[in-house]
């Protein structure tokens, strides 16, 4: 049986106000790939549930499932991700020219959640004299960070880990990560610590505003126990000495913000924080974000995901063939979600080699690769990890089928 603990109060405020406003009901954990067919229809499932903490304006998933359980075996590589290593590109030039750190001799950097070492691996082939170092809860990724030549520690972050390097990192990076971490005070507190003075820690998650804005609800899975606006982090930061000194929006996993974060005295923030954190206070696109707006937006997603049902059975049942790619997450969660499986699409295509020959779990799916393609072309395939839609289209020239989106809505390209 998995444990799990229930999210009963708020991590920044310590107050149990709040209300909920998403259910999508019994959910898989969908990183947790099956062996067989039988498996992925048999899996453990547990409540995913959204609830808003009115004071800090933090949203949080209802339970927060064992961390060993999800991430000490992890089945996503980063660096299988073009996309993201272009990110992670420019990320480098972002923070040495922000910083202006390296220059001084200060070339330690330390990637909170570094999975497979690909943002260190892409920052040392840029800079080769960098000191670096990965910290990640996942032991086969570390493993292979290992190899890639990325001296990499397989470890909870936190306060105690975080004793062994006091002061020690001018630059320290957590890109897409942070809100999979249920215990964000302890994690925090840690960077507190290993931060040196007039270092920078440049954080990146999904913005949650923004995911509302676009209806990306399939951001919302088991790993992820906490849904970012700046201003809910400027809270938590301010607890622990932290401060917010520069926002930055990016595009990359349909829509993140990169927060610069120093130091409570070590330098004074830049005029937009203060009008980022107000807008996030107050409302979203013109629209007051109080209870109301959060249930409606529940509403909305509901109604699509029924529609999204009749779509794709709607092709089946004129005897089209269907197929996905992308066995993301969040292809994971819309699958579940919408109560599509194997009776509707045929196979899912994903890159990542410890994904293939697998299950998605609720689903009886199978994972494949790109050949499967060649072997058995469908007649649609549906791109279920939209946010690189593009970048997938691009890949697959001589595709002949008709490709599918399905959010922010429904889309044949």
């Amino acid at each position: 049986m998995i444990k799990f603990e229930n999210i009963d109060s708020c991590p920044i405020t310590g107050e149990s106000d709040y209300f909920t406003y998403l259910d999508l009901g019994k959910m898989p954990l969908v990183n947790n790939l099956c062996d067989t067919k039988e498996d992925s229809l048999n899996c453990e499932r547990f409540d995913l549930k959204v609830n808003f903490h009115k004071k800090s304006r933090l949203s949080s998933l209802s339970l927060a499932i064992d961390p060993l359980v999800l991430y000490s075996n992890y089945s996503y590589k980063s660096g299988v991700s073009q996309p993201y290593i272009e990110h992670c590109k420019d990320l480098h030039f972002w923070c040495k020219n922000y910083s202006n750190n390296w220059g001084n001799g200060n070339k330690n950097v330390l990637d909170i959640g570094g999975n497979d070492g690909t943002l260190l691996k892409t920052f040392k082939d840029i800079d080769p004299t960098l000191e670096v170092l990965n910290i990640d809860m996942s032991s086969n990724l570390t493993q292979e960070a290992i190899k890639r030549g990325i001296p990499s520690i397989n470890a909870k972050w936190g306060v105690e880990c975080a004793k062994k390097f006091p002061g020690k990192f001018k630059t320290i990076t957590t890109t897409n990560c942070f809100q999979h971490t249920k215990d964000i005070n302890d994690f925090t507190a840690g960077v507190k610590i290993a931060l040196a003075h007039k270092g920078h820690w440049f954080l990146e998650f999904p913005y949650w505003n923004n995911s509302l804005l676009t209806k990306q609800f399939d951001q919302v899975y088991h790993e992820h126990a906490y849904y970012y606006n700046v201003h809910s982090l400027y809270m938590l930061l301010a607890k622990h000495g932290l401060q917010i000194l520069k926002v930055n929006h990016q595009s990359i996993h349909g829509g993140t913000i990169r927060l610069v974060i120093g130091h409570i005295g070590d330098y004074s923030p830049s005029g937009e924080v203060a009008i980022k954190i107000r807008d996030d206070r107050n409302e979203d696109n013109g629209e007051p974000l109080n209870e109301q707006y959060y249930k409606n937006w529940a509403k909305n997603i509901y109604t699509h995901l029924d529609k999204c049902h009749s779509f794709v059975n709607s092709l089946k049942s004129q005897g089209k063939s269907v197929a996905g790619f992308g066995a993301a997450a969040k292809g994971c969660v819309f699958l579940n979600a919408s109560n599509i499986d194997h009776t509707m699409i045929n196979y899912v295509v994903d890159d990542t080699d410890l994904k293939q020959n697998k299950f998605i779990p609720g689903t009886g799916i199978p994972i494949t690769s790109r050949e499967e393609l060649i072997k058995n072309p469908p007649d649609y395939l549906i791109i279920l990890a939209h946010n690189f839609s593009d970048y997938i289209i691009k890949s697959l020239p001589n595709f002949n089928g008709k490709f599918i989106t399905l959010l922010p809505k429904i889309k044949i390209i």
